[in-house]
């Protein structure tokens, strides 16, 4: 049989190490990393916290699968393990920027424009 516990706790710490995902249990922190997991990804996390939760009750946790939850808190975390934190602050730093960038070249176009069409330039 699997370490139920040891998994989810795991797993839990990962998802906090790696996403910045805090919670009171796996579920709550598997729904607040929403879309920074992939779909599947998602789903078999999610696995892995119903697997948490049904651990006082090994006829209902037979039923999800010995192999399917091994395999879905391996899947899960290799993909965290992939995942740099401060990669991941930068590049959203970056778009920020660039959006900025971009709005700013606009502006100065719309200015350009608006002088042209006045005749100030």
């Amino acid at each position: 049989m699997i370490d139920i516990e040891a998994k989810s706790e795991a797993l839990s710490s990962a998802l906090e190490r790696h996403l910045g995902v805090k919670g009171k249990s796996l579920a709550q922190q598997v729904k607040r990393a929403g879309h920074r997991l992939p779909r599947r990804l998602r789903a078999q996390a999610q696995l892995v916290a119903e697997a948490d939760a049904l651990r006082g009750n090994p006829r209902l946790l037979r039923q999800l699968g010995h192999e399917r939850v091994v395999q879905a808190f391996s899947d899960v975390s290799a993909h965290l393990a992939g995942i740099d934190r401060a990669e991941a602050r930068r590049g959203r730093i970056l778009s920020i920027l660039a959006a900025i960038a971009f709005n700013l070249i606009l502006l100065f176009t719309a200015l350009v424009v608006i002088g042209r069409l006045r005749g100030a330039i």
